[in-house]
């Protein structure tokens, strides 16, 4: 983004013979043609390419080739460093492009030869960092090279190191790295695990932070409260709930883009309304910006006559809400979480609502545990207890394809498949579970799971933010928090936590 602004500010910039001709200062000396000999470097070259539309095909065939030397051949890591250091010495106080542009260029590259060449990657930053130690941005970019492939207290040691050269930038990637560490530490959760990421975030902004750093900052500490707040019960839940609204309030408004002020306006609208709470001041916001059939219905609009809203979708969730309620004691529900840990939590508090409402009607559970990794799993597990469910049967499958094929043969009633891997007690098991109400699925990439339930005109219904290409395939499709409203009417909160 930052690229592009430049880009549109200065136009013509790459069109001169050299990048920086034309728009280097008049006065200073600085503005007479540079060395010929330095522009037909593959720096410069790279730099130029960097400039280009993304969707250039020139871009795409040169960029990568161009780069690859420099990953493998310490003459060509000298040379490339060599070249932005004396691009940068263009720079001056009221003219910082060439550093921009020298960091963009060093960052791509380093970014580009980490992906097979890791040893390359490093050694470039090395004799960058050397070069160039007024490169602040190299300590970000290094922080994020060491995370990538692990190596997390590298990462929080670079992080801290550019924090505190003054960068922005690295307050919400320290936290992040300080997060990430702490969760690697265990499955689950321990008390105050999070506190330091969350204090590291908690730096109040100045009229000097860039916007996209303001950004940064705010939705990790949102999100990183808003995660505590899973995890704690009680009082402590309370407050960190209140403390993380506090701060999607802030992001509900400008100068966020519309899709961070939507996000935000989603989570304080659901909130509103499972807190039983007037949801009229966020919820009418998020209906007026992002069309949301779940805040107008909070909020008691009508959509019927209104084509900006989505009304089938929209029919089609009401009539899960009768389905719901009509749902006789016994049948059978499929529970699907499929994704990680980030993905998972947001919908939690939702599903859980959703959940809680489907068991009213008293049915058997079945859980399919499709998720990334241990902490997924066990935010899985936190999501059953929070909503009160107790499965009679769960089937970990994270890594195996022919599970869900096998479990929707069998709650069907058909044959089940020769290449099931369930155990066959397992399989007996869901054979006595009879019969079938509703698949819920939640989370991200769940459009094998949807075939396969639409393969037997299995009933079903995804929470996820993600459209998923068997969307027909979806009887109901709840893409926002609020809108789970629309199934779960105000007075259905009532179990869920506060």
């Amino acid at each position: 983004m930052r690229r592009v602004l430049i880009l549109a500010l200065i136009p013509g910039l790459f069109a001169c013979p050299d990048p920086l001709a034309g728009t280097l200062p008049p006065d200073g000396g600085v503005g007479a043609a540079l060395p010929d000999p330095r522009l037909d470097t593959r720096y410069v070259q790279v730099r130029n390419l960097l400039g280009m539309d993304p969707d250039s095909p020139e871009r795409a065939q040169k960029l990568f080739p161009l780069i690859a030397p420099v990953c493998t051949s310490e003459k060509e890591r000298v040379d490339f460093v060599d070249t932005a250091k004396w691009s940068v010495s263009f720079s001056q106080n009221d003219f910082q492009l060439p550093e921009v542009l020298a960091a963009d260029t060093l960052e791509f590259a380093a970014t580009t030869c980490l992906r097979n060449e890791p040893e390359g990657a490093f050694d470039l930053l090395d004799k960058a960092q050397a070069a160039l130690p007024e490169l602040t941005r190299l300590w970000v970019v290094r922080s994020r090279l060491e995370a990538a492939r692990g190596n997390l207290e590298a990462a929080e040691v670079a992080a801290k190191k550019a924090l505190a050269q003054g960068s922005i930038h690295a307050i919400a990637l320290t936290a992040n790295i300080q997060a990430r560490r702490a969760r690697e530490a265990q499955v689950g959760y321990r008390e105050g695990m999070l506190d330091e990421a969350i204090a590291t975030v908690s730096a109040e902004p100045t009229e000097k932070w860039p916007v996209v750093d303001l950004a940064a900052v705010l939705s990790t500490r949102a999100r990183l409260l808003s995660e505590r707040a899973l995890w704690q019960s009680g009082e402590a839940a309370a407050k960190s709930r209140l403390e993380a609204d506090g701060v999607y309030q802030r992001l509900s408004g400008g100068p966020f883009i519309a899709a961070m002020r939507q996000r935000a306006l989603d989570v304080l609208c659901f909130e509103a309304m499972s807190a039983g709470a007037d949801p009229a001041k966020s919820c009418a916001r998020l209906v007026a910006e992002a069309r949301d059939l779940g805040a107008a219905r909070a909020v008691g609009m009508s959509v019927d006559d209104d084509a900006r809203f989505d009304a089938p979708r929209l029919a089609r969730l009401e009539q899960l809400a009768k389905d719901v309620a009509a749902m006789k004691p016994k049948q059978v529900i499929l529970l699907v979480a499929r994704g990680d840990e980030a993905e998972l939590l947001e919908w939690i508090r939702p599903a859980q609502a959703l959940l809680q409402k489907i068991g009213e009607r008293k049915p058997r559970w079945v859980v399919v545990d499709r998720t990334d990794s241990p902490r997924a799993s066990a935010l899985l597990s936190r999501l059953l207890e929070g909503a009160g469910v107790k499965a009679e049967l769960t089937i970990g499958a994270q890594r195996d394809t022919m599970a869900m094929p096998c479990v929707t043969a069998v709650l069907a009633d058909r044959r089940t498949p020769a290449a099931c891997p369930l155990p066959e007690a397992t399989v007996k098991a869901l054979q006595r579970l009879r019969p079938f109400g509703l698949a819920v699925l939640v989370g991200r990439d769940l459009d094998a799971e949807i075939d396969d339930l639409r393969l037997y005109e299995l009933r079903t219904v995804l929470l996820s933010f993600r459209q998923s290409r068997m969307e027909k395939g979806v009887d109901a499709w709840l893409k926002s928090l609020s809108d789970v409203g629309i199934v779960v009417r105000p007075e259905g909160f009532g179990g869920l936590a506060r």
